[in-house]
């Protein structure tokens, strides 16, 4: 683990020094999560997902109290009272690049015998003993909207579960802030990787790739595609970017993970060498699988 840090932090030394500003980072606000569960969890997972939003360091984040304002002007936008003066911004938001909208749509929790414990408890001496174990399940709607376009910039069902410890003639409990900060987290990093996506940094000597993303984004072992920066293809009606040129390169698969970057080793050949840039996202089924049967054939 130790070889791997130190490999990490040699290539990040070679890296050009990005130029950040404050002003540049794009602003999001978590403007409402419903909760057609009435668990009481909309506030709680509001915070979580706007300090996992801050803590990616890519975005600045609107105030809840200066969020407010902005909901009753839109508000009344919506019912003709002001409008927008910016072209294309939603009505009331000028100021604000992203907006996050949510719904939690469902949370249960499911008691399951773990008949191997309630044996074991049995022959430990513990006559009578039933051992239960539970797993919650949180479902949540997102929907990210860019203010500039109107445009739907990401829109995701997630469907976290967690399981408790066994538990025998007690409560199996459930940690419910960490089922709803793992939902959280998967929001933030949905919205970063639509805005900014995973891309190759840098072409290491000895064949490999460092990746822009490290922990919590790009998962060791994964199986992940890598597309030349196409052109944008427009709707000629309304001007709107609808795709690109993009072409796929090959195929690379995570060695090496961490805080802020990875590397990757390239595991099928190349149509033309990456080039820093690329954009890299998670291969798929088939991509996988045609791999997959490839390395048992050899």
């Amino acid at each position: 683990m130790r070889r791997v840090s130190v490999l990490l932090v040699s290539l990040a030394a070679l890296l050009p020094t990005a130029v950040s500003a404050q002003s540049h980072k794009p602003t999001v606000a978590v403007v409402r999560i419903d909760d057609l569960t009435h668990s009481n969890a909309s506030d709680q997972l509001s915070t979580m997902i706007e300090s996992a939003l801050a803590g990616t360091g890519k975005f600045r984040l609107i105030e809840r109290a200066q969020l407010g304002k902005l909901v009753g002007e839109q508000a009344r936008a919506a019912g003709g009272i002001v409008t927008t003066n910016t072209p294309g911004k939603v009505g009331g938001f000028e100021g604000v690049d992203y907006l996050v909208y949510g719904t939690i749509t469902s949370v249960s929790a499911k008691r399951s015998d773990d008949v191997g414990s309630t044996l074991m408890a049995g022959f430990l001496g513990q006559r009578g003993a039933h051992c239960t174990a539970v797993r919650a399940t949180l479902a949540l709607d997102i929907k990210i909207t860019d203010t500039r376009s109107g445009e739907i910039k990401y829109a995701t069902h997630i469907d976290d579960s967690q399981k408790s410890a066994t538990s025998c003639n007690g409560d199996a409990g459930i940690d419910s802030a960490a089922l709803m900060r793992s939902a959280a987290d998967k929001v933030a990093n949905g919205l970063t990787t639509s805005i900014y996506p995973i891309q190759i940094a840098m072409a290491a000597p000895d064949g490999s790739l460092v990746l822009n993303y490290g922990e919590g984004t790009v998962t060791q072992g994964a199986v992940m595609a890598v597309y030349s920066k196409g052109d944008p293809i427009r709707d000629p009606a309304s001007g709107d970017i609808i795709g690109s040129t993009e072409t796929k390169l090959g195929l690379i698969r995570v060695s090496e993970v961490a805080a802020r970057m990875s590397k990757a080793t390239p595991v099928t050949a190349f149509t033309t060498a990456p080039p820093v840039g690329a954009i890299v996202r998670l291969a798929s089924a088939e991509d996988v699988k045609a791999l997959d049967n490839g390395t048992r054939r050899k």
